[in-house]
């Protein structure tokens, strides 16, 4: 097999969750173009039907397959869905997040437990019961969405000039779920990986989107070693290369896509 051969998706099934916004939309679409039967799991069929269009113009062949984070049950039939009409799920991309109504360094309790329940358990529940049918099938790659927040502190110099932002930046509940799926991407690899199941994490920098302030911008960008945010393009190829044969070695990972943020 040549080494181009090995990135390919094709044959595989790929299911993501989270895969319609920021770097889940990116990933979407690098899948799809690498062949991938993709299946995203979405609140609303309906609004993501058009997603689904696009996805299937790019070469992959993708469906939308209902989800809600919030509740156990449904977390339970997007699997048994999958399945059901695949008979597998060969990669897992767990990228979706649910926000508390409240942020910050005040965030109220009720606010973190419900964050904690549905970025935490929910989370880790959805990889295990994917895990469940991996060890059935003796083969599997997961690919587990952190943060680089989950590796560092907040610089408070990057909201110089962009006060209005700082206050969403020490929210207690991203620093604790974040940290705490880097944590379980090594303890999960060392069980999985008697299965042949790989396990990584991915820990994206900042994306920079028309709304953000120049001044965030800016600062942040100073302290990249590559002076600049991430961008729609700059997640796609890590997450094929984890998706795919081309990184059957490679297993408890948590690999930082900051431009080099956490690495100064």
């Amino acid at each position: 097999m040549s080494i181009l051969q090995k990135f390919s998706l094709e044959n595989k099934v790929v299911l993501i969750t989270g895969g319609r916004q920021l770097y889940g939309k990116s990933s979407s679409i690098a899948l799809a173009q690498a062949k991938a039967t993709l299946y995203i799991a979405t609140h609303s069929i309906e609004k993501a039907l058009p997603f689904i269009d696009e996805l299937n113009q790019m070469g992959g062949t993708a469906y939308a397959t209902e989800f809600d984070q919030e509740n156990p049950q449904s977390i339970k039939r997007m699997f048994e869905n999958v399945i059901s009409k695949e008979g597998r799920i060969d990669v897992f991309i767990n990228a979706s997040r649910v926000k508390p109504g409240s942020f910050g360094w005040e965030q109220k309790i009720s606010d973190l437990e419900y964050s904690i329940r549905c970025n935490g358990a929910a989370f880790l529940y959805m990889n295990r019961l994917v895990g469940e049918q991996m060890i059935k099938q003796k083969s599997g790659s997961m690919i587990l969405f952190s943060s680089m927040m989950g590796l560092v502190g907040v610089e408070s110099h990057n909201y110089d000039g962009a006060e209005e932002m700082k206050k969403g930046a020490y929210s207690h509940d991203y620093a604790v779920v974040k940290s705490g799926v880097n944590g379980w991407t090594r303890h999960a690899a060392s069980y999985y990986g008697r299965y042949g199941i790989r396990v990584n994490a991915i820990c994206p920098g900042g994306l920079e989107t028309p709304d953000m302030n120049p001044s965030f911008v800016k600062n942040y960008s100073l302290h990249t070693q590559l002076n600049r945010m991430a961008d729609n393009e700059d997640i796609k190829g890590i997450v094929v290369f984890l998706a795919s044969d081309a990184s059957k070695y490679v297993t408890g990972t948590i690999i930082p896509v900051d431009g080099g943020y956490v690495g100064i």
